[in-house]
């Protein structure tokens, strides 16, 4: 029996062998891709220039890509910003002659709307136009709502100047409004306090200055003496317990406290109270 080497056995089988000597190591690149991760038959029918070539060229365009860019940012960093020096040349300088009439014209700032103002003007005539407000309430308001505490104290004193508020004008209409509603002394005295219109505690005389002021001859309920500008405080009180309890006099301890209770309340005052409780509105109507 005649024992084969594995050379003839290879041959039978219809493979060429490959001695150890001519074997060459292979490496694997764009040029021999194709040959070496296809199998015989199928690298056989590729055509030359296929993909071998294609893949052969997106890597020359991304090598000139890379090109590029490394040239973009070496032009980038070698250029140098523009020195002072060259700014200035780039703007033409200002002649001596021209500068030294700018010199001499007057600087006066450019008239602008100012919005904050016009709304701290627009806000002073709306709370004026709805009723009389003393400065010290129309400064309240006008805080209240943000405005520059400086603008306000130009403003305050431009409208006193001009007449647009009145802190006299403001006393006539607290003092008007107060008899027309049947309050006493005592009321008008808080409110014209309340407003900073009240004048020195400690003289009686000063409030019956400002009621004189007033010139109230055309109060409701003629609640009037023959001097217009005195009110009768008793009449007063007379017809605003009447308005409310009835024109009868009270009887009743309980009846006498209630409706003396609901005339200080009104801002009577106590001896004017008292006597209210013992007159009917008709009782007083000679005085």
């Amino acid at each position: 029996m005649t024992i084969k080497t594995l050379s003839e056995i290879l041959v039978e089988m219809g493979e060429t062998p490959v001695s150890a000597d001519h074997a060459q190591s292979a490496v694997l690149d764009e040029h021999n891709f194709a040959k070496l991760t296809k199998s015989p038959s199928t690298a056989h029918n590729l055509p030359n220039n296929s993909k071998p070539k294609k893949h052969h060229q997106q890597n020359r365009q991304a090598t000139s890509h890379t090109k590029q860019t490394a040239n973009k940012s070496a032009d980038t960093t070698n250029k140098k910003p523009a020195t002072a020096h060259q700014q200035t040349a780039a703007t033409p300088p200002t002649s001596e002659k021209l500068a030294t009439i700018l010199e001499s014209v007057a600087k006066e700032p450019l008239a602008q709307t100012d919005r904050a103002n016009n709304y701290l003007r627009w806000l002073a005539f709306y709370y004026l136009s709805r009723r009389e407000l003393s400065q010290h309430q129309l400064r309240q308001k006008l805080l209240a709502k943000g405005c520059d505490p400086e603008a306000v104290e130009a403003l305050l004193i431009e409208f006193a100047d001009k007449g647009y508020q009145s802190d006299k004008r403001c006393a006539a209409m607290i003092v008007r409004e107060s008899i027309r509603k049947g309050r006493g002394r005592r009321h008008i005295t808080q409110l014209l306090k309340t407003a900073q219109l009240h004048p020195n505690e400690t003289t009686a005389s000063e409030l019956d200055r400002l009621i004189a002021d007033a010139t109230i001859d055309a109060v409701a309920d003629n609640a009037m003496t023959g001097t217009p500008s005195k009110p009768n405080w008793l009449r007063l009180a007379v017809e605003a317990r009447s308005k409310k309890y009835g024109e009868s006099i009270p009887l009743t301890a309980k009846d006498k406290a209630k409706q003396l209770r609901f005339l200080q309340y009104r801002g009577f005052e106590l001896d004017v109270c008292f006597e209210a409780l013992k007159y009917r509105p008709e009782d007083l109507l000679d005085e």
